[in-house]
């Protein structure tokens, strides 16, 4: 940084003379990744080398630089020839105005200047007598130093200011991060069963990869939940994780939505809007409900999918994202290629790698699982102590059909948790409103209610009543699968875990 410019009347012998005396230090100060870290022994080091940088303009013997609550030291030692630097801590004697004034011989100076460096500090130089070097004890020499190095130490105080906000906004957002993990759970999908450790098999090994993933199953099966693990499993999961209900939102405001929309692009836009893939660029974006989307969006999306790139509502300039997009619904998507109602070339680009999740009355072996990190969650954010069950009450979640999936066991382990505060866990009377089914009916009685004996005997027992009603027929119409509402190959496991046999019922079918 040069002094010309600055609008100081110097002789003109001077301005070299001055501009060799700060060039050097300020060069110190102009490095931006050294103030960032701005470790003390930088501090150090711009002491030593302003003072070495004066000393060849002026005899200088000592300087202070005194910032906020502390002084930068560098006195030369004679004997060595070299300069001696250190940091004295407190508060610093504030520097009102321009001051150059003789001093004490035993100071070991001639002159003492004081230079206010408008709100940064403030510079103490201590001089000797030098032969025709007197211009160094006139104001207009250090009011032309303090007009270079102040902005320069300014902006150094700056630059560390904004250096230490961010990193405490990135310590911040780690530790609510932690925060909310720690409140939500892990976000792991509870696998002990075996049709679900297939599913968390086939997760893990496309969570690395960019590739687009359809995510199918029944409303409250945990779409959502798997989704947000893939997204932290995935090399993306620093970036954020955006997501949107496709169904919603009206079709008149899901493209702003999506993609965004320029001031004016229609009525009521008064400014710029950026949308869902635009927000979500290097991250991911969940999908829910994809089946709902209509089809002036499906085309934009395919786009996205194909090119990276798309055109916000009003603006005729495309953009490029980088987005992995997890698509979630209850619907079947085949069908509604079928029925005109969804774009095939869409449905191809979607569904590159299929997940289907099964129902919770599929995964009965997750239960105790899935009740303990539910409970666990909700008690955290009632800040209470998660209550044990006892085994009647798992005995009847075991029993119950569950339409609603993993959200009606939430909702019923809710209720149970507000009506059981402070005493034993209880769960409600009734599990639900919906009338049971025929697999949650044997002799006329419905599973859901209290009885004396373990699960696996009224399972066995059940089993065995729709065998023999079967006639030891497991598929097809009229199979005992059907009858129970399971899949057979559910069934078959659930008979070969408690020792049911086949051939018993179809032997005595045959007589």
């Amino acid at each position: 940084m040069k002094l010309q410019g600055l609008g100081i009347s110097l002789p003109l012998r001077y301005h070299d003379l001055v501009s060799r005396a700060l060039d050097g230090a300020l060069e110190r100060l102009g490095g931006l990744a050294e103030l960032v870290s701005g470790a003390g022994a930088l501090d150090l080091a711009l002491a030593r080398g302003l003072a070495e940088e004066l000393a060849r303009a002026a005899a200088v013997r000592r300087i202070e630089l005194a910032l906020p609550g502390r002084a930068l030291v560098a006195r030369r030692v004679e004997r060595y020839g070299a300069w001696d630097v250190f940091e004295e801590r407190g508060a610093s004697e504030p520097a009102a105005a321009l001051a150059i004034a003789p001093v004490d011989a035993r100071e070991g100076a001639a002159w003492r200047v004081i230079v206010p460096l408008a709100q940064v500090g403030a510079l103490r130089v201590w001089l000797d007598e030098a032969p025709g070097a007197a211009w160094t004890v006139t104001p207009a020499f250090w009011r032309c130093v303090a007009r270079v190095l102040a902005p320069a130490l300014r902006a150094r105080q700056v630059v560390r200011r904004v250096a230490e906000l961010s990193r405490r906004a990135h310590r911040g957002n780690r530790e609510l991060r932690d925060h909310i993990e720690k409140i939500e759970g892990t976000g792991i999908p509870a696998a002990r069963s075996e049709v679900m450790r297939r599913v968390l098999a086939r997760a893990e090994r496309v969570a690395g990869f960019d590739t687009t993933v359809l995510l199918v199953g029944e409303s409250g099966t945990g779409k959502e939940v798997l989704a947000r693990w893939l997204h932290r499993s995935s090399p993306r999961a620093s970036r954020p994780l955006l997501q949107v209900n496709c169904g919603a939102l009206p079709g008149a405001l899901i493209e702003s939505a999506l993609f965004g929309h320029e001031r004016g692009a229609f009525t009521g836009a008064s400014r710029a809007h950026r949308g869902l893939f635009e927000r979500a660029d290097r991250g991911t974006l969940l999908l829910d409900e994809v089946a709902e989307l209509p089809l002036a969006a499906q085309v934009k999306l395919l786009r996205v999918l194909q090119e990276g790139r798309f055109e916000p509502l009003g603006s005729e300039r495309a953009r490029e994202v980088d987005v992995r997009v997890i698509a979630a619904t209850h619907r079947s998507l085949e069908q509604l290629v079928e029925d005109g109602a969804f774009r095939e070339d869409l449905y191809y680009r979607l569904a590159v790698f299929p997940i289907e999740l099964p129902p919770l009355r599929e995964r009965v072996d997750d239960l105790p699982a899935l009740v303990a990190a539910l409970l666990g969650e909700l008690c955290a954010r009632q800040g209470r102590r998660p209550p044990p069950v006892p085994p009647r009450a798992m005995a009847r979640l075991r029993a119950h059909a569950w339409p609603g999936n993993i959200r009606e066991l939430r909702n019923v382990l809710e209720q149970a948790l507000v009506m059981s505060h402070g005493a034993a866990f209880e769960l409600p009377a009734r599990l639900t409103r919906r009338a049971p089914g025929p697999a949650a009916r044997v002799d006329g009685r419905a599973l859901e209610e209290d009885v004396p004996e373990s699960l696996e005997a009224a399972t066995r027992r059940c089993i065995e009543r729709a065998l023999r009603a079967c006639e030891g027929k497991i598929y097809g119409p009229g199979g005992a699968a059907e009858r129970l509402e399971l899949k057979p190959g559910t069934l078959q496991s659930k008979m070969r875990k408690l020792g049911v046999e086949r051939r018993a019922f179809v032997r005595r079918a045959g007589r």
